[in-house]
């Protein structure tokens, strides 16, 4: 049997467990997520032998472990951890107690990741039941909840019900926290999303473009979020027909992605595609087509040939070749794209089913009707049999 270690060995090495955990903490403001959750499954692991798997430090070690998870992508993983948590908090400290809400809470943010949006919806709602029942309902904790509800709901496909919970929200936290904090302005991104979904898009507009200006100010220009509201911005010119403003915006976001993230980078790689978009709106396909190319060349190279990114921008390309009359080169792509997406997503996914029909469509432009036909009746087969299911 191991020799018992003496309780100053166990209080020096919980000590440094404690600084460890806080080292964790630190790893992931910096955004050093798989490194902070490598530390936290180490500490977890230690405290679990020390105090016991129960212990609320070991379960603090565990929620972070889950959080670092999520935040690399690991959903599954995450909540699978999560439950352990909350299931321990719960027989110990009660469902109501606010431990418990904010690992129930996490739950219903990695449901939402893994595309459970109506389970998500669930647990949020229970969680915030009982978050304006103890806390009241300007309670920072309570906003917040609201907030991921509201963002939930928009992912139903409830964007009036997303809207008007996601104002109700912006208007408290702009009185809670002041107009200009990170959280209001990040609910109201939510506001102007919604509104986007409503076809609202002037209102949108304006919305992304308040909250640009906002975080300009408070972050700097070159922050992150204040790069994404102007993305956002781009889009809502877009679809209001403003192609030529959406053109100078993307290429000057592209330019300032390029010298903050490198060139490479997903959201430099997204700018860009907007930049070739509204290329082509403008009716300039050869130059869209070229972008396009370029895009979708590296994104291949960064992303791999099967990346949801990496077909949209091959996609494009076929657009691209399209408006140029190359049809047979067009058809080719959109070969590709439609293959990967079955290989991927499955042939009845509904990126997939839009590939084959635009497959269809080439088939057309080429004179070659009974084979586009044939596509054409494949393809609403296979949505009619999704509608039967339900899905």
């Amino acid at each position: 049997p191991r020799p018992e270690a003496s309780p100053v060995a166990d209080r020096e090495a919980l000590t440094a467990l404690t600084g460890r955990h806080g080292t964790g903490l630190g790893l992931g403001r910096l955004g050093r997520w798989t490194e902070a959750g490598e530390l936290h499954r180490a500490v977890a692991a230690e405290r679990e032998r020390l105090l016991g798997a129960d212990h609320p430090d070991t379960l603090a070690s565990r929620y972070e472990l889950a959080f670092a998870l999520s935040r690399t992508g690991r959903a599954a993983d995450a909540l699978h951890v999560y439950k352990q948590v909350a299931a321990a908090r719960t027989r110990a400290l009660g469902a109501d107690h606010p431990d418990s809400l904010a690992v129930r809470q996490e739950m219903a943010y990695v449901l939402g990741q893994l595309g459970r949006h109506f389970d998500a919806h669930q647990v949020y709602r229970a969680v915030l039941a009982a978050r304006e029942h103890i806390m009241g309902p300007d309670h920072p904790d309570t906003l917040r909840c609201r907030h991921n509800l509201a963002f939930n709901l928009s992912r139903l496909g409830r964007p009036q019900d997303s809207y008007r919970m996601a104002h109700e929200v912006a208007a408290a936290r702009a009185r809670v926290l002041g107009p200009d904090h990170p959280d209001t302005l990040v609910t109201r991104y939510e506001v102007a999303y919604a509104l986007g979904q409503l076809g609202r898009w002037p209102e949108a507009l304006q919305q992304y473009r308040e909250i640009a200006e906002a975080r300009a100010r408070a972050l700097g220009p070159d922050h992150a979020d204040t790069l994404a509201a102007r993305h956002e911005i781009g889009i809502s010119l877009g679809r209001l027909g403003r192609g030529a403003e959406a053109l100078a915006l993307y290429r000057d976001l592209a330019e300032d992605r390029t010298r903050v993230h490198g060139p490479t980078h997903a959201e430099t790689l997204r700018a860009r595609h907007g930049l070739g978009v509204n290329l082509g709106r403008l009716g300039r396909w050869e130059e869209a087509l070229a972008e396009a190319r370029d895009v979708c060349a590296i994104r291949e190279r960064t992303l791999g040939p099967d990346h949801p990114d990496t077909l949209v921008s091959r996609r494009e390309v076929a657009v691209g070749l399209g408006w140029l009359g190359r049809w047979p080169d067009a058809l080719a792509e959109y070969r590709q794209v439609a293959s990967a997406r079955e290989r991927v997503l499955g042939a009845d996914h509904p990126d997939t089913l839009a590939s084959r029909n635009d497959e269809a469509h080439c088939l057309e432009q080429l004179g070659r009707s009974a084979e586009a036909v044939e596509l054409y009746r494949r393809v609403a087969v296979l949505r009619q049999q999704q509608a039967s299911e339900g899905r």
